[in-house]
Formats: structure tokens, C-alpha cells, sequence
């Protein structure tokens, strides 16, 4: 953690903006709070990344929280080009707001997340359509690479990743959507928890629709229920809930169970 740390504060000192992934499922949890005081006072835009597995209505609503509080929002996938063009855009129009000078050069960012937010998957997109790499810049370590990704912006290719602080809160939900490894929860009670939300929200339909027969009842049943719709047996009948646990957890981080936001805006009273 420690090195982490220091890596993401020299990487700070020469990029211009820094753009903070957050999972649009979980826009709270996937946070890490110590990005909120390490990046202070350096430009940053949340992009809430796989768009396309959250609730588009409740997207919008983050959006619309994140705007009142004057913290730039955009809501994304690599899969719509749409959302892709914006970020492009985005970064293009932070570009031009740095040009007040006769020394042009291009906008340097770098990408922060936690762990399995989906980072990765976003920087390697950028390398695929890369213009090329530009080399070492004065002032960086030696080895860090910058890649052009535009012909007016960089992207420095190693930032740090930094592991979330797991609170009784959060760990849930970023164990739901993948964001911390199977060995840190317990597989059952997360499938009830992730079972609980789709109940709350009304969205058991999407449930049955993946798993035929299932009925709504208690949490417990209802996951003996999705390993016999599965047909999950151990031997002499028994059922397989951890399995079941397992494939409800996937089904959902893939998307296979629709489209579904497990945390609402946090309400005028608790703001």
C-alpha cells in the first residue's frame, strides 16, 4: 500500500488530470476515499464505467448528484461508441482550456480505480488505438511510459492501484460486482445480500427470467432454489449452494441478470 501510494503522488506531479473510475452499480462503494485526499486540488472526472450494466434511470441520477456538487460525471462503456466519443471530447475540451500559452504540448492524463472496477480493460482499449508511445518524459522514472492516445493527449500507462478501505458497508457491494477476490467474502451471504437488493428494488422478474421456476420467498430458500434451477447437486442429492452462490455472483458482474444499480443517491438528508 505504502508504495502504491507513493508511485500515485509522483504520477500526480506531472499529469493534468486524472480520471477516477468508479463501478455505475456502485458509485459509493466503489470509491476509495483516499483518492478524494491525494487528488486535491488536481482536475478529476468520475467516469462511471460498465454504464451498460447499471439501471440507465439511476445512471442519470448520479450524473445529476454528481453535477450539483460541481465534480464532472460521465457515464461510460467501451462498448457504446457514444459514451466513448464523449470522453474523447471531454478530454479534448480540457486540452484546449490548457492551451493559454505560446507552449503547446498534449494533455497528460492517468487513470485511478479500485481494484477490478475495470480500469484495465479501459486502458488497454486506449493502447489498441494508441497513435504511439512517446518515451519517457523529464521528471518521470525511468521505465514509465507515456502513450499517445490522441494526437493532443497522453495517458501515462502505469499508474499505482490502490485497494479499498473494506468497511461492514461497502464490502458487499464491491464483492457483488467482482471488485475484491472470492477468498475476502463468504460466497453465500453475498448472494443473499445481492438477492435482498434485487427484492428491494423490484427487480425479482430479472432473476426468474435467468433462472426458470424460481419463486420469490426468503433469501435462503430462494438460493436452494437457483441451484436447483441450475441443477447443482453434490452427492447423494445434496444441493450445491455454493456453486449457485458463485453463478448468481457472475450472472450478475456479467451483466446476464440486466441491467441493475444496487446503490441509490444518497437522499438531501444524508447527503
Amino acid at each position: 500500500m505504502a508504495r502504491a501510494i507513493n508511485q500515485l503522488r509522483e504520477d500526480l506531479k506531472v499529469v493534468d488530470l486524472v480520471i477516477e473510475l468508479l463501478d455505475a452499480r456502485i458509485p459509493i462503494s466503489s470509491h476509495n476515499p483516499l483518492f478524494a485526499r491525494m487528488l486535491a486540488g488536481k482536475k478529476t472526472v468520475l467516469l462511471l464505467h460498465k454504464a451498460d450494466r447499471a439501471d440507465p434511470d439511476a445512471t442519470g441520477h448520479w450524473l445529476s448528484y454528481f453535477k450539483k456538487r460541481d465534480q464532472d460525471a460521465i457515464s461510460f462503456s467501451i462498448y457504446h461508441k457514444h459514451s466513448i466519443s464523449q470522453l474523447i471530447g471531454y478530454l479534448k475540451g480540457e486540452q484546449g482550456k490548457k492551451q493559454q500559452s505560446r507552449f503547446k504540448r498534449p494533455l497528460r492524463i492517468m487513470v485511478v480505480g479500485v481494484p477490478n472496477v475495470g480500469k484495465s480493460t479501459l486502458i488497454n482499449y486506449f493502447l489498441k488505438k494508441a497513435v504511439a508511445k512517446t518515451g519517457n518524459q523529464p521528471g518521470i522514472t525511468r521505465g514509465r511510459q507515456w502513450i499517445r492516445i490522441h494526437p493532443e493527449i497522453e495517458l501515462l500507462d502505469t499508474p499505482g492501484i490502490l485497494q479499498p478501505r473494506i468497511t461492514a458497508d461497502s464490502g458487499y457491494p464491491l464483492a457483488a460486482v467482482g471488485a475484491i477476490s472470492a477468498g475476502r467474502y463468504d460466497l453465500q451471504n453475498t448472494a443473499f445480500w445481492l438477492i435482498n437488493c434485487f427484492q428491494e428494488k423490484g427487480k425479482f422478474d430479472l432473476m426468474q427470467k435467468r433462472y426458470p421456476g424460481i419463486k420469490e420467498k426468503e433469501r435462503a430458500c430462494l438460493l436452494e432454489d437457483i441451484a436447483r434451477s441450475l441443477g447443482y447437486l453434490q452427492s447423494a442429492g445434496k444441493l450445491d449452494l455454493d456453486r449457485a452462490a458463485a453463478s448468481l455472483l457472475r450472472d450478475f458482474q456479467e451483466g446476464a441478470l440486466g441491467r441493475v444499480t444496487l446503490e441509490e443517491v444518497p437522499s438531501a438528508r444524508n447527503g
